[in-house]
Formats: structure tokens, sequence, C-alpha cells
């Protein structure tokens, strides 16, 4: 078993390395260092322990708020403009239910939203055309002769 050098070992890793460590602020150098000093002390990584626990973003760090900020489960639009149309497979076509009915992710829910008015308001844009078009009509006359 190696002696642990005071200048180099885990000891003369102060609290604000492991802080910048955590947060992956350290020169590659440094962040070697301080990961071999962790592989080789057992009091280091407790006082690392210590350090994550301590911290005020420790609950941003969790696994699970890593999953709902990156939205693992989460489907594309496409995905939910497919379910939308009933085109997916059955089992799929159902976990998309549970995510968006039992889970209520808000994000899925504000996308099914938005793909459910796009699809419902093709009206607005046969209108929006007949709208353009006597427009177009009205102000044929300020367009001169060159106009087909």
């Amino acid at each position: 078993m190696s002696r642990e050098d005071p200048t180099q070992g885990p000891a003369a890793i102060e609290e604000e390395t492991l802080r910048a460590y955590l947060a992956d602020r350290l020169p590659p150098e440094l962040m070697a260092r301080v990961e071999k000093a962790l592989r080789e002390s057992a009091s280091l990584r407790a006082r690392l322990e210590d350090v994550r626990n301590d911290r005020d973003d420790f609950h941003l760090h969790s696994l699970g708020a890593i999953w709902r900020r990156s939205r693992l489960t989460c489907p594309t639009r496409q995905q939910l403009g497919s379910y939308l149309l009933d085109a997916l497979d059955p089992d799929l076509g159902a976990y998309f239910q549970f995510h968006l009915e039992v889970v209520e992710c808000p994000f899925c829910q504000a996308n099914l939203a938005d793909l459910e008015a796009q699809s419902v308001t093709p009206s607005a844009a046969i209108a929006s055309v007949t709208r353009q078009q006597r427009i177009l009509r009205s102000s044929e006359h300020l367009l001169g002769d060159d106009n087909p």
C-alpha cells in the first residue's frame, strides 16, 4: 500500500477543487490528478460525496432530473403526429397514451395540442387562400395591362 504524499495526495485536494471537479470545470491535468486520487483514497471519495450532498444544485444532477430534462422518454413531434393519425404500432401507441395521460408530460401535451390545432384548422388555411385570391382580384386593375 502506498503512502499518500501530503503535497500530492487526497489531503491536498481542497473542497473548492472537488466542487470544480463535480462541475467539470478543471483543466485536464488537474481532472486526471483528482480522478487518480479518488481511485486510490476512500477518504477522498467520502469527502467528494459530502461535497456532492452539500451542493445547492444537487437535485439538478440526479438521474431522474437528467432523464426529465433531456426528455429521454418523450416521443418526437413526428411520432406524436403519427399517434394522432393512429398510424403507430399498437404497443408504441399504448406507451404514448400512457406518457400523455398518466405521466401527463407537459412538453408532449403541448406538442400534441399544437398538432391537433393544426390538423383542425385546414378550413382556416383554405379561408386564407381564398382571402388572398380576393385581394389579388380586387387589385388586378392596379397591376396594369401586363397582367395575364
